[in-house]
């Protein structure tokens, strides 16, 4: 607390090198090769990029993992090496979170969405891939599948790993599961805060909240990490300033249904 406080600043104002060395201890553990980069976009936002290219896979149709809400390359370490076995991987931090620009965002549902698909295709472009395996998980799915009714072209394979943002919230109070108490509590107290404003509102705290509210995280590392390194890794991707976040809010309503509901735009 007292080195925090010597810095002269908030939770939000962290010095970004705070994320940059956590996200460090855990790549350290991958096997396979890698290269980690910003690649600019024309609108001067940067989205960190790692890439593991093996020898044997160069002229593959690659894969790209989109990850989800609160999360950066840094929680896809258990499946990098293997996932890049055979193929070109890439991977990214959306646009406000993680280690990318936290650029600022439209303050409705599509125009928020289509700021994130049109950060994903800037960085497709500026990559060079011609068309790709896109894999998203929870946010990461949504924005995937929204990325491949734009352009589908550009996606051989969509692979969505519990998408968030999918079914339409239904009209009948009735059908709509009940949320955890702690959940309606911490809703309550944030009115129209963003998700996580109370990880930047702990501070030097923050890191203990992930464990507590999360501890299956520490958990499914602990084949790598007998630390805090997954939780401090969490919370330093939603210390810095909120963009992607409220991103997300504008995209959300009702303790987290979309406002525009995947389902009704594709045909299943």
């Amino acid at each position: 607390t007292n080195y925090l406080a010597s810095l002269g600043t908030t939770a939000q104002g962290l010095p970004p090198w705070f994320l940059k060395n956590v996200e460090a201890r855990s790549l350290q553990c991958l096997q396979n090769r890698f290269v980690a980069r910003y690649v600019p976009l024309p609108n001067q936002a940067k989205i960190w990029t790692i890439s593991l290219i093996p020898q044997w896979g160069k002229g593959r149709t690659p894969l790209v993992m989109v990850h989800g809400f609160g999360g950066g390359i840094g929680l896809w370490i258990l499946n990098l090496d293997s996932l890049s076995h055979r193929r070109p991987l890439h991977a990214f931090d959306l646009l406000g979170f993680g280690r990318s620009s936290r650029s600022p965002f439209p303050h409705d549902a599509q125009g928020a969405e289509e700021a994130f698909v049109s950060s994903i295709e800037a960085w497709r472009e500026e990559m060079g891939i011609p068309n790709m395996i896109l894999l998203g998980h929870s946010l990461g799915g949504f924005l995937a599948a929204s990325y491949s009714l734009q352009y589908p072209e550009r996606v051989k394979h969509l692979i969505l790993v519990d998408p968030w943002g999918f079914p339409t919230r239904p009209s009948d109070p009735a059908q709509v599961p009940t949320a955890p108490t702690w959940i309606k509590a911490v809703a309550t107290v944030l009115g129209r805060s963003n998700p996580l404003a109370v990880l930047r509102v702990a501070g030097p705290w923050g890191p203990g909240l992930v464990q507590r509210f999360r501890p299956d995280f520490k958990q499914k590392f602990a084949n790598f990490f007998d630390d805090d390194t997954i939780s401090e890794y969490i919370y330093h991707c939603n210390a810095q300033t909120p963009s992607g976040e409220a991103a997300f809010k504008a995209m959300t309503e009702s303790l987290g249904w979309a406002r525009r509901p995947m389902l009704q735009r594709i045909h299943m």
